[in-house]
């Protein structure tokens, strides 16, 4: 699935700009209700789209701080605030998004929000490997944004 993903994103259809189509795909590839995408600092032509919309300072240094990906419940994180239907978001799994040659400890650049109204879905229990190869082919999709 992932490299089905992967590749979507090489040969993405005309009219979807490439955040737009890269949601839809992580969306139905893996059969996720809901994934939401901000980033910030990206270049004037991307400054009025709705992937960069503002962001927080707050979520900006939260999304640095991951080193990894977060799974859990829903407490109230502002990035469920992008996603289409916030109240439904039982469980989430935050993905930070970095410049490839930043390296896990880097600034972010955006984050993925993937949601489910399942609250076992995204959990604390979960490996996190596969998130963060998402995170990774995703950073280096977008970082061109930038």
């Amino acid at each position: 699935k992932i490299l089905r993903w992967a590749r979507s994103l090489f040969v993405k259809p005309e009219g979807l700009s490439l955040p737009e189509h890269l949601v839809l795909e992580l969306t139905m590839q893996f059969s996720v209700p809901q994934v939401g995408l901000r980033l910030w600092d990206v270049a004037n032509q991307y400054a009025g789209e709705d992937f960069a919309k503002p962001v927080s300072d707050d979520a900006r240094v939260f999304t640095s701080s991951l080193l990894e990906p977060f799974c859990g419940l829903n407490t109230g994180f502002e990035a469920v605030g992008w996603l289409s239907d916030p109240a439904a978001a039982a469980s989430v799994a935050l993905v930070p998004l970095r410049a490839p040659v930043a390296g896990a400890s880097g600034a972010a650049f955006g984050m993925l929000v993937l949601a489910s109204s399942d609250a076992t879905r995204f959990n604390s229990n979960m490996g996190t490997d596969f998130l963060a190869r998402i995170g990774e082919i995703a950073s280096a999709a977008l970082s061109s944004m930038r």
